[in-house]
């Protein structure tokens, strides 16, 4: 039996992770001055960074019909089993464009299961990445998703913004209009709430390292249950090695992946952003 893993490059799964567990990673497109890039394809995450303060305009968009339809029914002929798995529909429309192609072509006979994980980034990747990995174990398809909607409910994002320089330009974060009169000192950590980018606290100061500024609120969430880790930067790693060192130290990581943010976050929340996604393991 043949099966399949999909996501969207959303899910900031590193190159070498979704080669090693086979998933399908769909490029959304990302447009720079106008010219479009498949994310991951086209352009790499660090060319994209590299050039980010030359870019006047950017913006990124959602995965086009007429190419995931082509891509879904090669994909219905060739394998037994899909499970595809998208970026948040509050964030994306990638999921949306799923369930319109699912329901317009189903002329096979492959079974297909489409989840909105409400997530985006590495919140998401590590979902995808277990599901991955349970197929390769031999878990039913049925027992696949739930362990996929399972893990998605169990998973926490904290992604902190060092400057508010970029997110002033942007209007995908649920409750960023309270801090436009503020200066540039305050640094938002946000959160997923319903699926959307919610600021979840704001931070004074000089915060060298805004996640560790936090540690006790993690510890209080992790309590003592292992976790998989996902720690996810831009152009600035200078924090990443304190980072995973100290989530070393303080929990029980059953895995820690590490990747950059992709064009999808980076353009609304600056390259200098930093996230822990975690998945809370049962004792």
């Amino acid at each position: 039996m043949k099966r399949l893993v999909v996501t969207d490059s959303t899910s900031d799964i590193p190159s070498r992770t979704a080669k090693k567990y086979g998933i399908e990673v769909f490029p959304v497109n990302v447009v720079l001055d106008g010219k479009t890039y498949r994310d991951g394809v086209d352009i790499s995450v660090k060319d994209f960074y590299k050039n980010y303060d030359t870019y006047k305009t950017m913006h990124t968009e959602a995965i086009p019909y007429q190419d995931y339809a082509l891509r879904y029914m090669r994909w219905t002929q060739e394998y037994d089993e899909i499970l595809i798995i998208h970026c948040s529909s509050e964030l994306s429309d990638n999921y949306k464009t799923a369930v319109k192609v699912q329901e317009e072509f189903q002329n096979h006979q492959c079974r297909v299961e489409i989840i909105d994980s409400r997530s985006c980034s590495m919140g998401l990747g590590l979902s995808v990445v277990e599901a991955a990995r349970a197929f390769k174990s031999g878990a039913t398809f049925d027992r696949v998703i739930y362990e996929v909607n399972r893990s998605l409910n169990q998973t926490t994002l904290y992604l902190a913004i060092p400057t508010l320089k970029y997110l002033r330009e942007r209007k995908k974060i649920g409750g960023f209009k309270s801090m436009l009169g503020l200066t540039l000192g305050v640094k938002p950590v946000l959160g997923l709430v319903n699926g959307k980018l919610e600021v979840k606290t704001k931070l004074f100061g000089k915060q060298p390292n805004m996640i560790l500024s936090m540690l006790d609120i993690i510890r209080a969430d992790i309590g003592k249950n292992p976790i998989t880790l996902g720690i996810v930067h831009g152009r600035d790693t200078s924090t990443v090695k304190s980072l995973k060192e100290v989530f070393e130290y303080n929990f029980t990581c059953r895995e820690i992946h590490q990747a950059y943010f992709g064009p999808s976050i980076t353009i609304n929340a600056g390259p200098e952003a930093i996230g822990v996604m975690f998945l809370k393991h049962e004792k």
